[in-house]
């Protein structure tokens, strides 16, 4: 994975005023949305796996796209929609915007914004660190900015427009266009609303009765008007949604929506509520039950790992997440965690190297496994490199005094010219214009 920075600044995500919006990461969210999107992105004439899809923690309704093939995903909105289809709908609808070219005509305005605002500095510092190559996210707390507005809002035009490709391409893929209708049906009437009451896809996506109109003639002709969605797609979707509910709202809440259920995603949302609480054994057996139906599921087990990792409990975790590992070797995310438990029982250091190493070249880093990449090279006696990796994790977390002064440090002892060192010089350049 290539560390791309300051070639990059052309896309920003800005938090609310006094908020830290971040990035949710986690390996079987990321494989639903990727199945998810594979068939839209084929329609679209898209190379599968080439869209960028992020789901950024907050609990607003929306969804938007930025510049090159990257979407963002609030994850109020997954939590709110309750069909697969509906997401695909959303998804669908952002990538009729990116080939219908609405970022790239923008694109020099938006670059203007955000020369004039901080986030965009600080974004060109965290490309290469929060997102895929291709995709660049500052979340900044503070003012609201111009850029901001460039990229999330659209004109009634592009809407229909986007809403016309996303609908062909829905039905291209043999998935019912009707469910962009249903979504939309979602924020029907919000335009007689006050900006302050609206939801965040309302006032980026501005509705209009033609705009439903046009939709509506557009479902109605698809040949796949009807089509239902995969059963299998579905439980992946209520799963997903199932952790969303699990770790985002509050555990009670949580564990009352699926009260008396014994359903997959039942199960694993009271296992994390649990986890919440915290009350580590109702969670274990609770995901104990899960594994004992489906002993071949690594997100089980990686779960498992991670109540138990989180508990101080390392050596126990250990072997759920190998298991994960071994069940989905080419999952970058569960090779971190696998290193981070390896790392916490302190007994096999090289190995937890190897494995947070690899996750580090598959994906990119968290907070957690770039603070523990860099603890085990500090352990190795790589300093360097522990330099380098503390760099990043600062950088991530936005704390830019501290991410200058390691990258220093790492550029002053790794080799001239070596990639690791190219790395830490292209993080001071982008440090210093701050």
């Amino acid at each position: 994975m290539r560390f791309l920075l300051a070639a990059l600044m052309c896309f920003v995500v800005l938090a609310q005023a006094a908020t830290a919006q971040g990035l949710i990461r986690d390996a079987e969210i990321e494989q639903v949305l990727a199945d998810l999107t594979a068939p839209l992105e084929r329609a679209a004439g898209l190379a599968p796996g080439s869209t960028n899809i992020f789901i950024v923690n907050d609990r607003e309704m929306n969804a938007f796209v930025t510049g090159g093939q990257n979407i963002f995903i609030h994850s109020g909105l997954i939590q709110r929609l309750p069909r697969a289809d509906m997401l695909q709908a959303v998804i669908a609808h952002e990538l009729g915007h990116i080939t219908a070219g609405h970022i790239t005509a923008r694109s020099f305005e938006i670059a203007q914004a955000e020369r004039n605002s901080a986030a965009g500095a600080v974004l060109g510092l965290i490309v290469g660190l929060a997102g895929a190559p291709g995709a660049g996210v500052a979340i900044a707390s503070g003012a609201q900015g111009t850029a901001e507005g460039l990229l999330r809002a659209y004109t009634r035009d592009q809407e229909a427009t986007a809403d016309q490709l996303g609908a062909r391409y829905m039905d291209l893929a043999r998935i019912d266009p009707g469910a962009m209708l249903d979504t939309l049906d979602l924020f029907r009437g919000q335009d007689l609303l006050s900006t302050a009451r609206q939801d965040e896809y309302a006032q980026s996506h501005p509705l209009s009765s033609t705009r439903i109109d046009l939709l509506s003639r557009r479902a109605d002709n698809a040949s796949s008007r009807g089509a239902t969605v995969d059963p299998a797609t579905e439980e992946a979707y209520r799963r997903m949604q199932a952790k969303f509910d699990g770790f985002l709202r509050g555990p009670s809440d949580a564990l009352r929506r699926v009260e008396g259920r014994t359903d997959m995603a039942a199960r694993i949302q009271r296992a994390v509520a649990m986890h919440r609480i915290p009350d580590l054994g109702a969670a274990l057996r609770e995901i104990d039950a899960a594994l004992a139906i489906e002993p071949q599921n690594p997100w089980l087990h990686e779960l498992k790992g991670q109540f138990l990792l989180e508990a101080g409990q390392a050596e126990a975790a250990v072997g759920p997440y190998r298991q994960a590992v071994t069940l989905r070797p080419d999952a970058p995310l569960l090779r971190a965690g696998y290193g981070r438990a390896l790392l916490a029982t302190g007994q096999n250091n090289a190995e937890a190297l190897r494995q947070l190493s690899a996750a580090r070249e598959g994906a990119t880093g968290t907070p957690l496994s770039l603070r523990a990449l860099a603890e085990a090279h500090a352990r190795a006696g790589n300093t360097a490199q522990a330099a380098l990796y503390t760099a990043e994790r600062y950088a991530l977390n936005r704390e830019v005094e501290d991410a200058l002064r390691f990258a220093r440090r790492a550029a002053e002892g790794l080799p001239n010219g070596s990639p690791d060192w190219i790395r830490a010089q292209d993080l001071i350049a982008v440090l210093e214009r701050l």
